[in-house]
């Protein structure tokens, strides 16, 4: 092999990976559609007031706010694991609240589970019939990378 095709080789090596990444990403070619979460991201800036939800108090903490209704089965059904729910937090459980709220008081009347920030900012949103698991999956994992509250 002579050193012009070496030289090229090189260059072939470095820049094929950069090209194909380049079309995947502007072409939305081959882009993966998993995400790790299992609730529904609210949109960013929605501040616990905006929905009607409660503050998240002093000192602050994440609150995980179950909002119900009285024809609400799966909300009845969570809201009885409510302590439980707390419980398996395991050693983040101080830094949580769980609380249950009434949707005759909030701007959104349709029953769920809501995940808000120690700031007040909601972050997450479940439906009432979720496997409670998957909540605290979500949960732990904001815990762990958050370094407020």
């Amino acid at each position: 092999m002579g050193n012009r095709t070496t030289f090229w080789l090189i260059w072939a090596i470095a820049l094929v990976p950069m090209i194909a990444a380049f079309v995947m990403y502007f072409g939305q070619i081959g882009l993966p559609e998993g995400r790790t979460h299992h609730g529904q991201l609210v949109e960013s800036g929605t501040q616990h007031s905006d929905i009607g939800l409660p503050h998240p108090g002093e000192p602050a903490k994440w609150q995980v706010v179950l909002a119900s209704n009285a024809s609400c089965a799966p909300c009845q059904t969570f809201g009885e694991g409510m302590e439980n729910f707390h419980t398996a937090l395991g050693r983040e459980r101080n830094r949580v609240v769980v609380s249950e709220v009434q949707t005759t008081t909030l701007t959104v009347s349709e029953p769920s589970i809501w995940v808000i920030d120690p700031l007040g900012n909601v972050v997450l949103k479940f439906e009432p019939g979720i496997n409670p698991t998957l909540i605290l999956q979500d949960l732990k994992k904001l815990l762990k990378v958050s370094k407020v509250g």
